[in-house]
């Protein structure tokens, strides 16, 4: 039976290794030491591990995970993309978030080959010469990849399946995929309270619309539509999320988007996220690339009235003017902006953007 084994871009090293190894041996190579930490602890029995949410939609806060838990989802992620002992897998996430985590409990349960490289937006690192089984990545790695690397771009379709997660998928960034990949991509559905993904669906080469659960799992709604998850990840508790989805069947559901992003503006309830589709749809057809989002502020007729915040504050009068008469023409009615905000976005740890804490900085 193949043993697992580290690959870092300084020097590979065996389970023993890692877990004898003092902190001398590691100090000049961070993220050997960083997972000899993670294994250490697993490897000698650990029961609960605390893990850290996002903060995307609220505070972020330190939870307890069982070492069941995280077997479970291990267990689940190597059935389904059938990652038998000893195959090779990349980990280019942060060690810091869930994603990251798991890939390091998932290739030591599975006895895989981890190679990882540092969460840089470029995947610097990447070593385009092995051969790979299995890669998550975010979406900004993968849209900085297929926007600006060509080389790292054809290496990619060498990958049996690329996982984007942690975000949701730009109308830009799936063009980009389907234009330029041949290889397997899939979507995940999670977080950390599920400990990483729940289900999936496939991006590329066929395009679906709706989330497949995992083996193991149950799902349900509440009375606001919002999806209740149960599992052994789950610890065999009910989760609430604030997710608004569509059942396609119990096995499969449509993400319509956050319960708390829905605004209310002079009584009619408005979903920022379908807005954001249609948004996104008409940026690309004129050519604008700057991150946005749709947000509900206060105020004295409506209650709340819809804006548009955008990450940079480039944009002319004029240019200003024609993105709102634009939205205007070709959304619902009541579901233009009434106006545009340009304010530096602050960002998760997970690459998601905080919109939160980024709207308190409008002083709405």
């Amino acid at each position: 039976m193949s043993a697992f084994r580290l690959h870092t871009p300084s020097a590979s090293y065996t389970l023993t290794d890692l877990i004898n190894g003092t902190e001398s041996q590691l100090q000049h190579d961070f993220l050997a030491a960083e997972i000899a930490v993670l294994l250490k602890e697993w490897m000698h029995g650990k029961k609960m591990f605390e893990f850290q949410t996002s903060g995307s939609t609220g505070i972020p806060k330190l939870i307890n995970i069982d070492r069941s838990q995280i077997e479970a989802s291990a267990t689940s992620t190597l059935a389904f993309f059938n990652l038998q002992h000893g195959v090779n897998v990349i980990c280019p996430l942060s060690l810091s978030v869930i994603g990251g985590k798991m890939m390091v409990y998932r290739s030591v349960i599975g006895a895989l080959n981890l190679y990882v490289i540092p969460a840089d937006k470029t995947l610097k690192l990447l070593d385009i010469h092995e051969a790979y089984d299995f890669m998550p990545v975010s979406a900004i790695q993968l849209y900085e990849i297929l926007t600006h690397d060509a080389e790292k771009t054809k290496f990619l379709n060498s990958i049996q399946n690329i996982l984007i997660g942690g975000s949701s998928i730009s109308e830009q960034l799936l063009k980009s995929i389907q234009e330029k990949l041949t290889c397997t991509v899939w979507h995940s559905y999670g977080m950390t309270e599920t400990v990483s993904h729940i289900a999936m669906r496939r991006v590329h080469p066929e395009e679906e619309s709706f989330y497949t659960i995992l083996d193991s799992i149950e799902i349900k709604t509440d009375e606001r539509s919002c999806l209740t998850i149960k599992g052994v990840v789950t610890n065999n508790a009910w989760l609430q999320t604030n997710d608004v989805v569509e059942f396609i069947n119990p096995k499969q559901f449509r993400f319509v988007g956050r319960a708390d992003f829905i605004i209310n503006s002079g009584g009619i309830k408005i979903q920022a996220e379908a807005i954001e589709k249609t948004i996104e749809k008409i940026f690309t057809e004129l050519k604008i690339t700057i991150p946005f989002f749709i947000a509900g502020i206060s105020d004295a007729a409506l209650g709340e009235k819809i804006v548009l915040v955008l990450d940079s504050n480039t944009l002319s009068e004029e240019s200003t003017s024609n993105i709102l008469s634009t939205l205007k023409e070709r959304l619902p009615k009541y579901h233009a902006p009434k106006e545009i905000q340009t304010i530096p976005f602050i960002y998760t740890s997970s690459g998601k953007i905080n919109r939160t804490e980024t709207i308190k900085k409008t002083g709405q």
